[in-house]
C-alpha cells in the first residue's frame, strides 16, 4: 500500500496507488457496520478514562440490563504516563472478548466493538488545548517540516500510540481509531495552524500507522467537523461528528453536513454526544447516525451534575436512557450473535 498526499499552492489532492488493506477482522467488522447503517443506531459509550475506578459500561448495564456494542477508549494519559487511565488497552482487550463479567447472568452476546480516540499531551506544556500548549504542527511551505524538533516529538509519540495499537492488533482486536478530533475548531493544537497543516498531518500518521507500522486494525473516523479539513476518501473509512446538544433533537442538520465532507461516500456516526438524540426522530428525519458515542461521567461518586453525561438527569434523564437502550432502532449488545463482526 501506498498513498500520497499532495498540498499545492492551498489546495489538497490525494492520489490513491494501492487500497489500504485491512486485516480480516476489522474487515468483517467494515461489513458489519455496513450492514447495520441506515437500519438502526448502534449505542456506543465512552469510558471514564481519567479514573480507573468508574467502569462506564457497568453503570449503563445498571440502568438499563443490556451493554452498549461499542466502548470508546482514549490514550490521554499514554504520552506523559501520569495519573490514571492507563490500563485503557487491556479494557479494550477485556471488552471485545467479552471478559469482563459485570453480570455472570448476563445472556447477551458478550464481546463488544473497541474505539479509540486520543487526547494527544505534546509540548513542555503537556497538555492538549490550543490555549494551554505552544505545541503546534511543524508545517512550511506547503508540507510538514521534518527536520522539526517538534515533528521528532511527534514521531516519537505516534511511536509510543503505534506501540499501543500493535497490541491490539496482536489480539486480534480491530479498532475504530478517531484520532485529531474536531480540528477544525481550533480548541486542540492540532487544529490551531488551520486545514492544511492539519490534513499534512492527518496524512502521515495514516501513511505512517498503515504502512510503515503495518497496523491493518485500524478504521480510520475522520472528525474534523468541516469539509474543508477532510483528507480525501482514500485516508478515510468513516465519518463523524461531535455534537453536545440541549435537547434530545435528531441532529439532522450536523448530520448532512458531516456526511457532505465525503459526498455521501462514507457512512457518518455521532462520534461524541451529551444528550442522545430520540431514536424516533431520528428516523423520521433521516438522521440515521452509525452509532452515537456518549461522552462519559465526570463524577466518580455522589451527586451527578450536568457534566456526568450518561447519569445525570439534566442530559439523559433515567426513563429517557432505557427508552433508548429498548428501542428497536438502537442495537445493544445483547442482540449481537456470534458470527455478527467475530
Amino acid at each position: 500500500m501506498k498513498k500520497i498526499c499532495l498540498f499545492i499552492l492551498g489546495l489538497s489532492l490525494s492520489v490513491s496507488v494501492f487500497a489500504a488493506p485491512k486485516s480480516k477482522e476489522a474487515q468483517k467488522v467494515m461489513d458489519f457496520l455496513s450492514s447495520v447503517y441506515g437500519n438502526q443506531i448502534i449505542s456506543g459509550q465512552m469510558d471514564l478514562t481519567w479514573a480507573d475506578s468508574v467502569d462506564m459500561a457497568e453503570r449503563i448495564y445498571n440502568d438499563t440490563k443490556t451493554y452498549p456494542v461499542l466502548m470508546g477508549y482514549d490514550f490521554l494519559n499514554y504520552t506523559n504516563r501520569q495519573g490514571e487511565g492507563l490500563f485503557q488497552v487491556e479494557e479494550a482487550i477485556k471488552w471485545w472478548k467479552g471478559e469482563y463479567n459485570y453480570d455472570k447472568d448476563y445472556k447477551g452476546y458478550k464481546g463488544g466493538l473497541v474505539a479509540f480516540t486520543w487526547h494527544w499531551r505534546a509540548g513542555r506544556e503537556k497538555q492538549f488545548s490550543t490555549n494551554q500548549t505552544k505545541f503546534r504542527i511543524p508545517y512550511e511551505n506547503g508540507k510538514l517540516n521534518e527536520e522539526a524538533a517538534e515533528f521528532a516529538q511527534m514521531k516519537r509519540q505516534l511511536d509510543t500510540i503505534a506501540k499501543q495499537l500493535q497490541r491490539l492488533k496482536d489480539e486480534n482486536v480491530p479498532v475504530i481509531w478517531r484520532p485529531l478530533h474536531e480540528a477544525s475548531g481550533k480548541w486542540f493544537w492540532w487544529g490551531a495552524s488551520g486545514p492544511e497543516a492539519y490534513k499534512a498531518l492527518w496524512c502521515y500518521m495514516y501513511t505512517y500507522f498503515t504502512e510503515e507500522k503495518g497496523l491493518d486494525n485500524l478504521i480510520w473516523l475522520w472528525n474534523g467537523q468541516n469539509k474543508d479539513w477532510y483528507p480525501g476518501d482514500e485516508f478515510v473509512d468513516l465519518t463523524g461528528e461531535d455534537i453536545y446538544p440541549n435537547d434530545h433533537s435528531s441532529q439532522k442538520k450536523k448530520f448532512l453536513e458531516c456526511k457532505a465532507s465525503s459526498k455521501g461516500k462514507k457512512m457518518v456516526a455521532l462520534s461524541e454526544c451529551g444528550a442522545i438524540p430520540d431514536p424516533e426522530k431520528a428516523f423520521s428525519d433521516g438522521a440515521t447516525w452509525l452509532y452515537f458515542m456518549v461522552w462519559n461521567d465526570k463524577t466518580v461518586t455522589g451527586n451527578f451534575t450536568k457534566e456526568d453525561f450518561w447519569s445525570s438527569e439534566t442530559v439523559n434523564a433515567l426513563d429517557f436512557r432505557k427508552s433508548v437502550y429498548a428501542s428497536d432502532k438502537v442495537l445493544t449488545l445483547d442482540e449481537i450473535k456470534p458470527g455478527d463482526y467475530k
